[in-house]
């Protein structure tokens, strides 16, 4: 199992900020109408964070996910914000789990 994570961490810690980053995007856009697409990329960062057993992500992402259905429900700026807030704890967690990841090729994945 050691050898999976080693594998695919970098691949993970470099996806997870581009969804991150999307998904705050919209939050901070007020786009709503992303809301599902998004909710949709923090399922499935939830699930790529099980399968390296990175436990404290997936906790983080499920609540994003549901933060941004809420916020693709009401479309309020409450609602928004809280999804950012969300989306700021996930970042924290996947540098966390991802401190000192290198990607392979030019040196150290997160800044």
């Amino acid at each position: 199992m050691d050898e999976l994570v080693a594998k695919f961490l970098p691949r993970f810690a470099v996806l997870a900020r581009d969804r991150i980053e999307g998904a705050l995007r919209a939050a901070e856009g007020r786009r709503h109408d992303r809301a599902e697409a998004v909710a949709h990329d923090m399922h499935s960062l939830a699930g790529e964070a099980g399968l390296l057993g990175l436990e404290g992500v997936i906790v983080v992402a499920r609540a994003a996910e549901d933060a941004a259905r809420r916020f693709g429900g009401s479309g309020g700026d409450a609602d928004a914000a809280a999804f950012v807030d969300c989306l700021r704890s996930l970042e924290r967690a996947v540098a966390a789990a991802t401190n000192g990841v290198t990607d392979g090729t030019n040196g150290v994945v997160d800044a």
